[in-house]
């Protein structure tokens, strides 16, 4: 085979409502997109609820109800946004390591070792 034959790389599609990162080269860059998205996810789901009970306590006069609903809310919200970052983080294409770079993490280790 050729270089050009086996370099090519094919990419499929990110699933709908999630996106690829930019850099699919540059795994520590693809890294940082799904950490920033993952990060203001949650922000959203965990914020938004337990303000949402806080406010609703205050307008209806209730004693915290509405804030530990939207906590249990935030909660359950919160897992199902890690599972996905961590499906989408399953995804991500995984670098090869050539012999030489295999042998100097190698050697790492052992002088890690002494």
């Amino acid at each position: 085979m050729s270089k050009t034959a086996t370099s090519h790389r094919s990419t499929t599609p990110a699933p709908r409502g999630e996106s690829q990162p930019e850099s699919s080269e540059n795994p520590r860059a693809a890294f940082f997109v799904a950490a920033a998205n993952m990060s203001w996810q949650l922000a959203i789901v965990v914020l938004v609820p337990i303000v949402g009970g806080v406010q609703l306590d205050k307008a209806f006069d209730t004693s915290n109800v509405y804030m530990f609903i939207g906590l249990g809310v935030a909660l359950l919200a919160s897992a199902a946004v890690m599972w996905r970052a961590m499906q989408a983080a399953n995804r991500l294409p995984v670098p090869k390591l050539t012999d030489a770079q295999k042998r100097v993490i190698k050697k790492q280790y052992e002088e890690d070792d002494d």
